[in-house]
């Protein structure tokens, strides 16, 4: 019990720095490469969805699948993203991400449709990063925060992972996730 109540705090305490999504700001001054590491932790959105997926693919049983195509639609998002640049609905559709794996992770693990919406909606992510890369190395921006999200997924698997038969922290996880979401629809 003290393990998860470590691993609660830490994921609390990952959150409690980043107060704007997306920022990009600041970053201007860094490498690409420490830019995109920066990237994914300095949006709490990003922060949220990423750990959410990674406790999500845990909770499921799909140990690499679901992580990994997160992944490779963050990438692809980010490549779109830079050649493309935004579009209308994209944070709506990052908020409905976040809101997605809540909703899995308390409610509805079980459901495969509601489980692979979470990386389709991680495209969205992946593309706002992309909009949000320097002019200078997007590569080295995107292998940045691409290895930032890895981390991130595997950090949410372990949360995941030790969500496993306590219901109501899932729930409560959950709900922490679906709570994040909603305030950032009513801003």
């Amino acid at each position: 019990m003290r393990k998860l109540i470590d691993c609660l705090v830490l994921f609390l305490a990952l959150g409690a720095g980043s107060a704007l999504a997306h920022s990009g700001a600041g970053h201007e001054h860094f490498h690409a490469f420490q830019a995109g590491l920066l990237h994914p932790v300095t949006g709490i959105d990003h922060l949220l969805m990423l750990l959410g997926a990674g406790a999500l693919a845990a909770l499921t049983g799909r140990s690499l699948q679901l992580p990994l195509t997160t992944l490779a639609a963050l990438l692809v998002g980010a490549g779109l993203g830079w050649q493309f640049g935004a579009f209308v609905g994209m944070e709506t559709l990052i908020i409905a991400s976040v809101l997605c794996a809540g909703l899995a992770i308390a409610w509805g693990a079980r459901q495969p449709a509601l489980v692979m919406l979470v990386p389709v909606l991680a495209l969205a992510h992946g593309w706002a990063h992309g909009v949000e890369a320097p002019s200078y190395g997007a590569l080295e921006f995107f292998a940045g925060f691409g290895c930032v999200s890895l981390g991130l997924l595997a950090l949410g698997f372990c949360i995941g992972g030790m969500l496993r038969g306590h219901v109501w922290l899932r729930r409560m996880a959950g709900s922490s996730l679906m709570g994040a979401a909603a305030a950032w629809l009513l801003a």
